[in-house]
């Protein structure tokens, strides 16, 4: 028995036998195949996601307390109208108890650096904020803008009487129904600082990096700077200067500075190179990776696995890169 195929009917023909077209088997088929098609990418898609997990595990600072983490709730609109205002925002750590966030801005905005951090608890709602405003000039407009924008999101029962004590007053200590409020609304530094009443504010870990002062100094030596005694200070030609400090256990704070006038980034460059070469620390890649990113010829500040990092840049003049373990809410334990 043959299987050639019939030809094909006519245009005509296939019309007027209407009862033999093969469309909606076509259809049925053609739909299961693309069904088939989506559930495979699907796996796959979920299978990468797995592995994407896999390989950015979290980095865990302290125990049950992780470097980054997710926003939500209140938390998240927060940052979201931080971030209308120019800010960048990270999240420091989370952890059963909640996390701490930071949205920051550089000399970008008119010559004035502005810095909001806020604690949270695990559903967002947020109990303490601390925002500060640094400019040339009188600041007020600024902080009276940002205060506006918390305020409706954060305390807006009490939004009104602190609005009224930056404009007939350089500062004020009041109580809300929300919280307690320090406010300095007048001067070149303008700052607010709240606190939810009925909260605790939230254990901040305490961090280190695995190099000690003698390490990093005698490392530094050998590459031919020139360190104090104390093994805090050591400095370098042309314009390169280094500044550490902690306890035994490890360094806390390090300021990387390169003042070369023109050559500043140059210079910078091969500091951090030499620098991070000789650190050690779950906290040094992710670190470097971050200055990588962020040699756009502006001033950033960001968390970075639990440390905060700020990158300053006086454009003709020096770039310094400060890291330390900002010790905001911290509570002795």
């Amino acid at each position: 028995m043959s299987h050639r195929p019939a030809p094909a009917p006519s245009l005509d023909r296939r019309l007027d036998q209407p009862h033999r077209r093969r469309w909606p088997f076509v259809c049925v088929v053609a739909v299961l195949v693309v069904l088939a098609v989506v559930a495979v990418f699907a796996i796959r898609r979920d299978d990468s996601a797995v592995g994407a997990e896999s390989r950015t595990a979290p980095l865990v600072l302290v125990d049950g307390v992780t470097a980054g983490g997710r926003l939500s709730g209140q938390a998240r609109t927060l940052a979201d109208a931080l971030a209308q205002h120019g800010l960048d925002c990270s999240v420091r750590f989370t952890g059963a108890d909640g996390g701490q966030t930071g949205c920051f801005a550089g000399r970008q905005i008119r010559g004035t650096t502005v810095e909001a951090v806020f604690q949270h608890q695990p559903d967002g709602t947020v109990i303490g904020l601390d925002i500060k405003v640094n400019g040339p000039r009188d600041t007020a407009q600024t902080i009276r803008a940002l205060l506006d924008s918390v305020g409706t999101i954060v305390f807006p029962a009490d939004l009104p009487k602190l609005i009224d004590i930056t404009q007939r007053a350089f500062a004020g200590f009041p109580d809300g129904t929300w919280g307690t409020y320090v406010i300095v609304g007048h001067g070149k530094k303008t700052s607010l600082s709240a606190s939810k009443v009925d909260t605790t504010p939230i254990k901040v870990p305490v961090l280190h990096l695995d190099t000690t002062e003698p390490a990093l100094a005698d490392a530094l030596r050998a590459d031919g700077f020139s360190c104090t005694a104390d093994n805090e200070t050591c400095a370098a030609q042309p314009g390169m200067t280094l500044k550490f400090s902690g306890p035994d256990e490890g360094i806390t704070y390090l300021v990387a500075t390169a003042a070369t006038g023109p050559t500043s980034q140059e210079t910078f460059a091969q500091l951090a190179d030499k620098l991070f070469g000789h650190l050690s620390g779950s906290a040094v890649q992710p670190m470097r990776d971050w200055l990588t990113k962020h040699l756009d010829g502006n001033s950033h500040s960001a968390y970075v696995a639990g440390w905060r990092a700020d990158f300053e840049v006086t454009t003709g003049k020096q770039l310094r890169l400060t890291l330390f373990n900002e010790e905001r809410w911290l509570i002795p334990g």
